[in-house]
């Protein structure tokens, strides 16, 4: 069974977090490829600081750099007609790939809001779900809303391997990366050096050549 992870976001910018759990989820759950992709952001919400095809190049270069296999880039998402929920995502990958196994793959500050999402009950009949721990936000299932709950009880596996194509859900421990794409934006535009240390060589790169965020 071939098994592909799913990281969706808005990459704007791509900072080592995103990288760290992308590699962290392929290892973990012996995926054999682990595709980022970045997020169509719908007309109705606040548009991403960088565009599009800036989005997608510091990405695509700050991957090229990993080196490491099985680590992908995708810009199906960017070339949608239209915008597409999560849900919606996946339920067309699952419709082109029916016998793989694909694992979306999110931080516990998206899992906590998880049941907000629209359609969110339908993605674990499309795809299993990988959560990863961050600073400030903790596993605590008494704690969780009735709605997470019944997820969890259902889906929850006690174990990090992958035995169906979807329906599963794993928790999963990682280095603390305490830093969001929002702080790491307002950094640039203050010009404060130490960026450098959450962000990709190759998209610091890119944006100081760019004069992005400034």
């Amino acid at each position: 069974m071939i098994k592909k992870g799913l990281l969706g976001g808005s990459f704007d910018p791509v900072h080592l977090g995103h990288l760290n759990m992308a590699v962290s989820a392929g290892k973990t759950l012996q995926l054999d490829e682990v595709i980022l992709q970045p997020n169509r952001i719908p007309y109705y919400k606040k548009q991403a600081a960088a565009s599009d095809a800036d989005r997608l190049e510091m990405l695509r270069l700050s991957v090229e750099a990993l080196k490491t296999p099985g680590i992908k880039v995708s810009d199906s998402e960017l070339k949608a007609d239209d915008y597409l929920s999560t849900s919606e995502v996946l339920k067309k990958w699952r419709a082109e790939e029916p016998d793989t196994a694909l694992v979306f793959i999110m931080g516990m500050d998206s899992w906590l809001y998880f049941h907000k999402w629209r359609n969110y009950r339908t993605i674990t009949e499309y795809a299993s779900i990988a959560v990863f721990n961050r600073p400030g936000h903790s596993l605590n299932v008494m704690e969780m809303p009735e709605e997470l709950k019944e997820l969890y009880e259902r889906h929850f596996t006690g174990e990090n391997r992958i035995t169906r194509p979807f329906g599963e859900l794993f928790f999963i421990e990682s280095r603390p990366f305490d830093i969001s794409s929002t702080r790491l934006r307002e950094m640039l535009k203050e010009r404060n050096a130490g960026v450098s240390e959450y962000l990709p060589d190759a998209a610091l790169e890119y944006i100081k050549r760019n004069g992005l965020y400034l």
